[in-house]
């Protein structure tokens, strides 16, 4: 793919509502605040974390223990994204999930399933390359392989820390397998949304197993609620009615 096609200005996505109130929730100065203050306190806190951590892959994979890989960013714009080394130094940069499954260590799985790999990306949050909620961050080639409308929707808002499709049991897989989640965060942008995200994944560090789409709020499954409607129920639970997703732009993830 191109930096021509990559750096095009997106459309906003159809989901987020006439008005584009999400959108604009997401770019705008409330949570960008929200974003600077909090990131900057856990980057102090997480501090001595990252650097326990730091040894820990120091020693377990004999290399430097940050990884940093080119993401795309808002409007399509490659930015260094800063992780804890969770996998050897002959594994390529641009594999994804299903490749690197059979070379990662106890240790690394350790840092992936915790998510502790990605707690340097607080320093991503304070310089504004990245947001505390938002769609996750992707690997320009494996971005090229998914459907590029679900691509230029997504680029619309600053990529995120976590989002509904990181505590979703879909982030198992590929992002591009179940845009539905991303486009939910799209549609729904706003503080009950990154309450309930932040509480998930919070949650998930003390053993909270992520949900699958149907298990999600019913305010946020079916835009029953407002954006900026009260405290949002940390627990999942739903409705009995069957919730079928929107299935556009689904990619067959590779079998490697």
């Amino acid at each position: 793919m191109s930096h021509e096609v990559l750096r095009r200005q997106p459309e906003a996505p159809s989901q987020a509502g006439a008005d584009g109130s999400s959108i604009r929730y997401a770019n705008g100065p409330l949570k960008r605040a929200f974003d600077l203050s909090v990131g900057v306190v856990l980057s102090v806190l997480t501090a001595p974390i990252i650097l326990l951590l730091a040894i820990g892959s120091a020693v377990s994979f004999r290399a430097w223990p940050l990884f940093v890989q080119k993401r795309l960013g808002r409007d399509g714009r490659p930015f260094s994204c800063v992780k804890l080394r969770s996998l050897p130094t002959n594994v390529t940069v641009d594999a994804d999930k299903y490749e690197i499954a059979p070379v990662v260590t106890r240790w690394g799985k350790f840092l992936r399933t915790s998510h502790f790999d990605e707690l340097p990306q607080c320093w991503m949050v304070v310089t504004g390359r990245m947001s505390l909620v938002g769609p996750r961050p992707e690997l320009p080639a494996l971005a090229a392989t998914f459907d590029q409308v679900f691509v230029s929707e997504r680029l619309a808002v600053r990529p995120g820390i976590s989002g509904p499709w990181q505590v979703s049991t879909a982030s198992a897989g590929l992002i591009g397998e179940t845009p539905e989640l991303d486009r939910l965060y799209l549609s729904h942008a706003g503080p009950r949304l990154d309450a309930w995200v932040s509480l998930r994944t919070v949650g998930g560090f003390v053993g909270l197993r992520p949900l699958p789409l149907e298990r999600f709020p019913g305010w946020l499954r079916n835009g029953s609620a407002p954006i900026d409607a009260p405290q949002a129920d940390i627990d999942g639970a739903a409705p009995t009615t069957k919730h079928e997703p929107v299935d556009v732009g689904r990619q067959t993830a590779p079998s490697s």
